[in-house]
């Protein structure tokens, strides 16, 4: 399955340079993507907001967590996060501070979303 994501210049900057190597993302009221039916091997084509440049990815693995905290332990900060400081308490802020992420993240959880660029 092929899906489209939008993303801000820093993130997409990061997945392409290939520092940043997992997307964290929640169902919320605005993004109604099926992330819990994203499987290993689908593929991804990211939207730069900022640009309109695009990228593909290909799936490396799912991961569902019930929370931030545990997604960042799991995965790695440094895999997780295209900002400064890598640390978990900015991570929690960073994607608690998304719109409707909190919300969605309580009522969802978060998918970890391994990424290989094609």
């Amino acid at each position: 399955m092929n899906y489209t994501l939008e993303l801000n210049d820093r993130t997409f900057k990061a997945i392409k340079a290939g520092t940043k190597k997992v997307e964290g993302r929640t169902p919320t009221d605005w993004d109604k993507t099926p992330y819990k039916r994203l499987k290993q091997g689908d593929s991804i084509r990211f939207i730069n907001d900022a640009t309109n440049e695009s990228l593909e990815v290909k799936i490396s693995f799912i991961h569902h967590y019930s929370d931030v905290k545990g997604m960042l332990e799991k995965e790695g900060v440094e895999n997780v996060l295209s900002g400064e400081p890598k640390t978990i308490e900015h991570g929690i802020k960073s994607y608690n501070s998304l719109t409707d992420y909190k919300k969605g993240i309580k009522k969802n959880g978060i998918y970890a979303i391994g990424l290989e660029l094609l």
